[in-house]
């Protein structure tokens, strides 16, 4: 436990550093929040309490600090991280944990291009600071002093032998109706796995567009990235969104922060890159641990078995 406990030490350190030699300012923002996050893919953890007078609150955990760190965009800031406690329902895994540690970041006047050069120099980064040129899981390794990009469409074609953009095609490889659902299936079952196996740091971008989420969308593309070692996710980062009406649509018929939605009807988010990265999957990867619960002291999944003995 304690070899755990400097090694996580050890690696906040490095990120903080990083972070640091760049002009960036580590921010905080709430974690109980009144607003609930705006992706289908990402479930709310709720959480209830009183105020003095005993009336109750019904809220969320936040899944990321995304929005209030957009908040600070909005008011000036340009280099801004994070390091905090997330929570996401429903995902208890070998991968997932309820609850785990992200860091996020955003910087202004910058594209998804820079997001995925520093997101590659911070892995990097840490594992100098852990003595680790190679990532593992599960026997899959990846020389972090290499680096691989490859766009979703050339990974559809390699991997699934149908382009990304063929949509019918998609559907029909996938046996699936919804063409987000027959999207998933393949890259789960087709993209990770070839990933897996090039023994590189790989860098997926330009998604289709109906998966861009918040970021920018040039054409049928949209301005997004994902990073893989040995087949895990690590990070997502984008080209975020700037405008009120793009983020009108997406919060449509949900309560999110109204807040952050009014500043931006008064002027527009400046346009940055935002990035969002597992710093216990990193953790994992870099140590060759199998799970990400033999990374996180007393994880969610460890506490669920010790309460159900």
């Amino acid at each position: 436990m304690v070899e755990l406990l400097n090694v996580r030490n050890l690696l906040k350190k490095t990120v903080r550093e990083f972070f640091y030699s760049l002009n960036y300012i580590e921010v905080d923002t709430p974690i109980l929040s009144p607003y609930e996050n705006p992706d289908d893919n990402v479930e709310n953890v709720e959480s209830s309490f009183k105020d003095f007078s005993g009336k109750t609150y019904s809220w969320f955990l936040h899944t990321s600090p995304e929005f209030f760190m957009k908040r600070f965009l909005l008011n000036g800031a340009e280099r801004i991280f994070q390091i905090c406690k997330v929570f996401r329902n429903g995902e208890v895994t070998n991968l997932h944990s309820v609850e785990f540690t992200m860091v996020e970041w955003y910087r202004v006047g910058e594209s998804y291009r820079v997001g995925i050069e520093e997101t590659v120099s911070l892995i990097r980064e840490c594992g100098r600071a852990l003595k680790r040129e190679t990532g593992v899981f599960k026997g899959a390794k990846t020389d972090l002093n290499e680096t691989e990009l490859i766009t979703v469409d050339e990974a559809f074609r390699e991997f699934v032998g149908v382009s990304v953009f063929d949509r019918e095609g998609v559907r029909e490889l996938s046996g699936e109706k919804s063409y987000e659902t027959a999207f998933f299936k393949l890259l789960v079952e087709k993209v990770e796995p070839g990933i897996e196996k090039i023994g590189k740091i790989v860098v997926l971008y330009d998604y289709p567009k109906e998966f861009g989420a918040f970021s920018k969308v040039r054409g049928d593309v949209a301005e997004r990235f994902e990073v893989y070692i040995s087949g895990v996710e690590i990070a997502n980062g984008y080209t975020e969104l700037t405008s009120f009406e793009e983020y009108k649509e997406k919060f449509e018929g949900r309560n999110v922060d109204s807040k952050f939605l009014k500043a931006l009807k008064e002027k527009p988010l400046p346009r940055c890159e935002g990035v969002a990265l597992g710093f216990d999957r990193l953790l994992m990867v870099l140590t060759g641990a199998d799970s990400i619960e033999e990374v996180i002291p007393y994880s969610t999944n460890c506490l669920i078995r010790e309460t159900s003995l």
